[in-house]
């Protein structure tokens, strides 16, 4: 064999050797390329939970989110935990160490006398409102919600407090186990709301949160007439992808997709223009949506003021001294495409202790209108202070409840004057146009 064919067999070997190399070697390079740097789908979010316990967020000093035990909870002012959810802002309790999350609402969401003659969480009438009423107003509740696991302990000093006895249920109360953990009155759970917690103590009281954020049961008995805040404690499951927001006030955690565009379809909470005023959703129901008034009524830029009437404490739009007069007269002339609300069964009931302050007492009468007040039970009656409800309290008292600035339900009399919020209730079958149901940026409506 000549040194030419050697040198072009050497060559052509040459080659081969080293293509199989590159081959090998460019495989493995892209294998363990992919393994390193897996593929991103695009059309995925990130798990709320993944987000929340990312180790940038973790911390072991001052305020933020700690690990202990395969599980997270927040201690201190931290603002980075809030979830819209329902229409509702939440903030971030703690996450499981199953990944589901445990949230209570920002604010107190109604107010109510705890129970009567117990202290008992299951037989209060909170109990009752939360998973009779409020629960099965939340969306998709198949699809988000877990059972919350609480601490059920009963507490004799607020100084010494363990978590011992544990129970479950689908919607709570705040324990004061954790409210002390997340750093008390110095942290996000302290909102300057009064409101219950779910821990009762030895003596038929249950302890709740002052204004100034402090743990009390003072004066505070099952069966008293003090009526305050309830803030509602879901658990979601851990699985849950974020379609919008950085966990910010102004900008938190979604996990909700809806794609409707029509009114009945939407969440409680949610916010809406309706004759250039802004409204916020209390209720669906088959006659319609029913929304409260965000502020109170004015009269060139001034609060106005009225007294809720002269001779009775019941609900009447044909007296003309009685608030229900003017509501469905002078204020509903007042109001753009009226054509747009229904005449709608306002239930008129007393609350007090004759009929043990259950806001599901027999109603005393059914009052057809198209503009009403908020009664109690209502959602979102703390979120503005100092105005009239439409439930009166005793049959022989000249008294009805208004709303205090913490949020508490307090008996004035008829004739004294207060701010008005309206209530109406607006077709379910109208269209959104525009907006995305928040606060800064509500729903338009069209027919």
């Amino acid at each position: 064999m000549n040194k030419r064919k050697i040198a072009l067999i050497f060559i052509i070997v040459s080659i081969l050797f080293i293509g199989t190399l590159c081959t090998i070697y460019g495989y493995r390079l892209v294998h363990y390329y992919k393994l390193e740097h897996p593929k991103v789908d695009k059309n995925t979010n990130p798990l709320l939970k993944d987000t929340l316990t990312s180790s940038n967020n973790i911390v072991v000093a001052n305020d933020g989110l700690y690990e202990e035990n395969k599980s997270y909870y927040y201690k201190g002012n931290v603002q980075n935990n809030y979830v819209r959810y329902s229409g509702i802002i939440w903030r971030v309790v703690r996450i499981n160490d199953d990944g589901s999350i445990t949230l209570t609402s920002d604010l107190p969401i109604t107010s109510l006398i705890y129970g009567y003659e117990t202290n008992s969480f299951e037989e209060s009438y909170v109990y009752k409102w939360l998973n009779e009423d409020f629960y099965g107003r939340l969306q998709n509740i198949d699809s988000y919600i877990v059972d919350t696991n609480y601490c059920a302990d009963a507490i004799e000093n607020a100084e010494e407090v363990n978590c011992k006895e544990n129970k479950t249920s689908k919607i709570t109360l705040l324990s004061v186990y954790e409210y002390l953990k997340a750093s008390g009155s110095k942290s996000y759970l302290n909102n300057e709301k009064v409101y219950w917690t779910v821990s009762p103590n030895g003596e038929d009281k249950v302890w709740y949160m002052t204004q100034k954020g402090l743990v009390s049961n003072e004066d505070v008995t099952s069966g008293s007439n003090h009526s305050y805040g309830v803030r509602p404690v879901i658990t979601i499951k851990g699985d849950l992808e974020i379609t919008k927001g950085d966990g910010t006030i102004d900008n938190p955690y979604m996990f909700e997709t809806n794609n409707s565009n029509i009114l009945n379809e939407q969440s409680i909470g949610n916010y809406l223009t309706y004759s250039n005023q802004t409204w916020r959703i209390i209720d669906i129901r088959e006659e319609g949506v029913k929304v409260a008034l965000e502020g109170y009524i004015t009269s060139e830029d001034e609060e106005m003021k009225k007294v809720y009437s002269n001779s009775s404490n019941l609900f009447d739009i044909k007296s003309k001294n009685n608030i229900g007069y003017y509501l469905n007269n002078d204020y509903y002339n007042s109001l753009e495409n009226v054509e747009y609300l229904v005449k709608y069964p306002w239930n008129i009931f007393y609350y007090a202790n004759m009929n043990e302050y259950n806001n599901k007492a027999e109603i005393e009468k059914i009052v057809e209108a198209k503009v009403g007040l908020l009664n109690v039970g209502d959602l979102f009656v703390g979120d503005y202070s100092l105005y009239m409800l439409m439930t009166p309290t005793n049959e022989d008292d000249d008294t009805i409840l208004t709303v205090k600035e913490d949020g508490r339900l307090y008996a004035d009399m008829i004739t004294e004057e207060f701010r008005i919020r309206p209530v109406v209730v607006l077709k379910g079958d109208l269209k959104i146009a525009s907006g995305e149901g928040t606060n800064t940026n509500p729903f338009v409506l069209s027919e």
